[in-house]
């Protein structure tokens, strides 16, 4: 483990990775490294294949990487369970090694994702009334959030991360009788949105809910160009998107992980 003090010392170590022929998942950037480093869940690890950053997320580690030599081994031991996403696009021939690498080291296949894209433009009015709640929310919404998806693959932000968004107003909610029918978590960096959860609740699917969610949803933006990454086997949620514009626009991404259980 390499001791971290601020992102500073974290941007010395990463800098000399970040050249050519050298495969990574992250730009290693200060918004998204140094509340890990000030929390002190960030582990850096210098091994024979390259440097790995390990997030502890409470119930599971988050792997990012750059690799360099995977003739290598890595060489350290993982906590259980971790898990990595690797995207590209398919002249990324690298990275696609990279995944085939973590294989061999253990990792497991869970499921492939696919990136869509909506360019600029404005969308209709919402058909129903949505709420923007605020940071006092994110109990309330994270709760939500962890009954639609995967502890370990959804990218469940933590409360402190969440209440950062409602702070934005990045969360839009459907509410009936005091209970959340369906949310859009999303993040607007520049001039792009990126839709980070979509959910309705199961007894409420089908009925019509996601339409107003991504209209609300683009409107919140301006219209700004949106991306959204989708299970690669999920038909239903690419049907929703394609009815506003959203088309494959040939990213992917393999969500892999390590763990020593069965059944993950």
């Amino acid at each position: 483990m390499v001791p971290l003090t601020d992102y500073e010392d974290l941007s010395r170590l990463v800098t000399p990775h970040m050249r050519s022929g050298v495969m990574a998942n992250t730009m290693a950037s200060q918004a998204e490294y140094a509340p890990a480093i000030a929390a002190g869940t960030l582990d850096l690890r210098d091994t024979p294949a390259g440097l790995l950053l390990l997030r502890d997320r409470g119930d599971h580690t988050r792997l990012n990487f750059f690799l360099n030599d995977l003739s290598c081994p890595l060489d350290t031991a993982l906590p259980t369970p971790t898990v990595t996403e690797v995207a590209f696009r398919p002249r990324d021939t690298g990275l696609q090694e990279a995944v085939s690498y973590l294989q061999r080291q253990g990792f497991t296949p869970v499921f492939e994702r696919i990136r869509l894209s909506r360019p600029a433009g404005q969308a209709s009015e919402p058909a129903l009334p949505l709420l923007t709640p605020g940071p006092e929310a994110a109990p309330w919404v994270l709760t939500f959030l962890r009954e639609n998806f995967s502890p370990l693959t959804g990218c469940l932000p933590t409360e402190e991360e969440l209440a950062q968004d409602l702070a934005q107003g990045h969360v839009l909610v459907l509410e009936e009788k005091g209970l959340i029918t369906g949310l859009l978590h999303f993040s607007l960096e520049g001039k792009t949105g990126e839709i980070r959860h979509l959910a309705v609740r199961a007894d409420r699917r089908g009925t019509g809910r996601t339409r107003p969610l991504l209209a609300g949803y683009l409107q919140a933006i301006a219209g700004a160009k949106s991306i959204v990454w989708t299970r690669r086997d999920d038909l239903a949620a690419q049907t929703a998107y394609g009815r506003f514009g959203f088309t494959p626009d040939g990213r992917r991404s393999a969500v892999l992980c390590y763990t020593e259980k069965e059944g993950i």
